[in-house]
């Protein structure tokens, strides 16, 4: 069995906490995240779009209609992974910069994670949530569907990837 960056043992439950954005140091663990991310990400095609995106947090995703969620390791409060909530019109947000430490996977952060993001956006009257994410985040694609978003055809124009897109009606 392996570990993790941070130590943890790979395929031991470990206790995480999720919790909505509250204060600068909790959008600095969030920014962090993204950029590591579009550091792993570094030669897709429009990731500086993603970095621009994390150094101008909160940005878009400011309550009371938008929001980040971060999760963090209760043993050291570490930011293990993170995921945003845009608006895109009065009935209809969209899921952008999920992203869990590739050393907390398979620990059910993403999911809880998306299910605080589903539970403010059906809170604030949200009706659909829609999400984009690369052809090769196979698992990423199971955890959606799993949550009940279904294919749909593309609604970013400006995507300049292979990029497979979802919906959920909330």
């Amino acid at each position: 069995m392996g570990t993790s960056r941070n130590g943890a043992r790979l395929g031991v439950t470990v206790p995480f906490v999720v919790h909505e954005v509250r204060d600068a140091a909790d959008v600095d663990e969030v920014r962090r995240l993204v950029l590591e991310h579009a550091l792993v990400r570094a030669s897709t095609p429009g990731i500086e779009y993603m970095r621009a995106d994390a150094l101008a947090l909160p940005g878009p995703y400011v309550a009371p209609k938008g929001g980040l969620w971060l999760a963090r390791a209760t043993a050291d409060a570490v930011g293990v992974g993170c995921v945003a909530l845009r608006p895109l019109t009065a009935s209809m947000a969209e899921v952008k910069r999920m992203y869990v430490d590739p050393g907390w996977r398979g620990h059910g952060i993403g999911r809880a994670l998306l299910e605080a993001l589903i539970g403010k956006a059906r809170a604030c009257g949200c009706g659909t949530l829609r999400l984009g994410t690369l052809d090769d985040m196979t698992a990423a694609q199971s955890l959606y569907r799993s949550l009940g978003f279904a294919p749909i055809e593309r609604y970013r124009p400006d995507e300049m990837i292979d990029t497979r897109f979802y919906e959920l009606s909330l």
